[in-house]
């Protein structure tokens, strides 16, 4: 397990092996029987109970997927400096990279203002 910026009295739960900029497969879920009191749910990424939230990912996914039509050249390449292209970052071993759920919130917002509101 990672350890914890802050001291806390355990470790933090975690997926072994997860890459937080990869797009989530899995999630964990308390479990009393578990070892460590979490288990890992395979079925997918976690659920939204929000009405619009598993439309609006699934939309920015497959808008993702096509490369992202209706975009500018700027928000293309913007795309493609943060989160194809490493960025090193003076004094850290490894680049720096955005986590998926940055990624996602970026590329929402940009579908939301130059794809959606131009329907």
């Amino acid at each position: 397990m990672a350890k914890a910026v802050i001291a806390y009295d355990k470790d933090l739960p975690e997926i072994p092996g997860r890459r937080p900029w990869d797009k989530p497969t899995s999630f964990l879920v308390k479990d009393e029987a578990a070892p460590t009191g979490w288990r890992e749910d395979t079925s997918g990424r976690r659920p939204s109970r929000l009405l619009l939230v598993p439309k609006i990912r699934k939309a920015v996914d497959a808008w993702r997927e096509k490369g992202y039509p209706g975009v500018s050249d700027v928000a293309r390449r913007l795309f493609e400096y943060w989160f194809e292209e490493d960025h090193e970052v003076a004094g850290f071993p490894v680049p720096l990279r955005y986590y998926f759920c940055q990624r996602e919130a970026i590329e929402t917002l940009v579908w939301l203002v130059a794809v959606v509101s131009k329907v």
